[in-house]
């Protein structure tokens, strides 16, 4: 299937244009070993800024690690031939690597986000790489007993012979998402180093916040000038990441009467506003809870029972990958509360829904899907669609007009001590990036 292809496209284009591009490892001498080197070292520099995000703070970035983070890529950006390099006030960094083609071709933007999970440390993040990875346990901490293995981290069943990168066991490592970022800075000198590589002109962004949800709403996907989009931010090896929930979140209160003494409660006017909302959270289907539920099916999730005196507030979400399954399970919540409210008649109660993002496959054009699966067989990769189990910032970006997909870096264990990075599956990022690049080459310029 890949010989054909490649034969179609030869047919079709002009030669100089398919020497270019359809072949462009051997034309500018690429080496694995190299570029596997340069994104462990360029990776390990990375992780050592503190760019933990804080949900509690009430401003963009939320933590100031990201903007120093954001200004030494910068600086690398111009180091490399970027223009239009620019940090704004949220901490956007945003950068154009101009077209060296003839041909007019789309401008493709190369998003990964700066900020690094909020549940654990990210200050003083020491790197180790355990090469040529044998099986069995990697020893993260000795002392800690902290260790991964294919049981904790089935991925690295696959992992034979590739290099990891850990922390130490006492911070997260930071692969989420610097491990996008140091495939899309490795990208931007291989092309200033390889002009002979033909491209059209690249946008570059990296965004903060991507773990308190508020960065990517700052992003002005209009002044950014791009017609299509990647997110580098995902894990195994070939995964593209096409699909999202619909996200519908609900919140509501029960009001009762607890000021009635609870020795004196039988056969008075006390109700238990408690009471209510743990029957109604009860009467929610066991069925469509998330740890009951996998893959493309949906779940309904109340997080949260706040009681302060005779008023319990409640709140929660329900997911799903389609319009339809969003409905039923909205069903199934309005339900329980009507059966919880009709068991208490003398109380007070109610509930509201909020839609909050819908799946980014509604708006995603099919082919910015298909060149990514073509760049990945072209590179002997085979591509796996995966629909992710929550919000992206590629979803964001869809909907606010850049059509974005999201494309593997191995990146493995996120948010926990347990982290880890396979530099064997980021190289094949890079790889996939670069063929990638010389496709969309071949493209015509969307029609507006």
């Amino acid at each position: 299937m890949k010989k054909l292809l490649m034969a179609c496209l030869i047919a079709l284009l002009p030669i100089t244009v398919t020497a270019q591009n359809l072949d462009w490892k051997s034309n500018t001498h690429y080496k694995k070993s190299d570029s596997k080197e340069q994104l462990i070292a360029r990776f390990n520099k990375y992780v050592t800024f503190d760019t933990q995000a804080n949900p509690a703070a009430n401003k963009v970035p939320s933590s100031a690690g990201q903007l120093k983070f954001a200004g030494e890529l910068a600086k690398e950006l111009k180091k490399y031939g970027a223009q239009k390099v620019k940090v704004d006030k949220s901490g956007i960094l945003t950068a154009e690597i101009p077209a060296n083609s003839k041909r007019k071709s789309p401008a493709i933007a190369l998003i990964a986000h700066l900020d690094t999970g909020a549940q654990i440390s990210g200050k003083n993040v020491i790197p180790q790489v355990h090469h040529n990875y044998k099986g069995g346990d990697i020893v993260i901490n000795a002392q800690k007993k902290a260790v991964i293995n294919p049981e904790n981290s089935p991925q690295l069943a696959r992992a034979y012979g590739h290099d990891i990168i850990t922390a130490s066991g006492d911070t997260l490592l930071g692969a989420d998402d610097k491990a996008g970022i140091a495939v899309i800075m490795s990208a931007v000198e291989y092309l200033d180093k390889h002009p002979e590589l033909a491209h059209g002109t690249l946008k570059i962004m990296f965004t903060p916040d991507e773990h308190t949800r508020k960065g990517i709403e700052k992003a002005d996907v209009t002044a950014l000038g791009a017609d299509y989009a990647y997110t580098f931010d995902g894990g195994d090896i070939g995964q593209i990441t096409n699909e999202t929930f619909f996200a519908r979140d609900f919140s509501g209160f029960f009001t009762g009467n607890r000021a009635v003494p609870a020795g004196y409660a039988h056969n008075s006017a006390f109700t238990d506003n408690l009471l209510m909302a743990s029957d109604f959270h009860t009467l929610l289907p066991r069925i469509s809870r998330p740890e009951t539920t996998s893959g493309k099916k949906g779940y309904i999730y109340l997080d949260n029972i706040r009681t302060q005196g005779n008023k319990t507030e409640f709140s929660g979400h329900v997911r799903a990958f389609t319009q339809e399954e969003t409905d039923q399970l909205t069903a199934q919540v309005n339900q329980a509360f009507k059966t919880t409210k009709a068991l208490y008649p003398r109380a007070q109660a109610q509930i509201s829904f909020t839609d909050i993002y819908q799946n980014m496959k509604q708006v995603l054009p099919e082919h910015v899907v298909t060149l990514a699966q073509q760049a990945m067989r072209a590179e002997d990769i085979e591509p796996v669609l995966r629909a992710a189990r929550g919000e992206t910032d590629g979803a964001v970006l869809s909907f606010k007009g850049l059509p974005a997909t999201g494309i593997f870096t191995g990146q493995f264990n996120p948010d926990s001590e347990r982290e880890y990075a396979d530099a064997d599956i980021m190289e094949a990022s890079l790889r996939t990036l670069l063929r990638l690049i010389s496709l969309w080459d071949l493209q015509p310029i969307p029609e507006k």
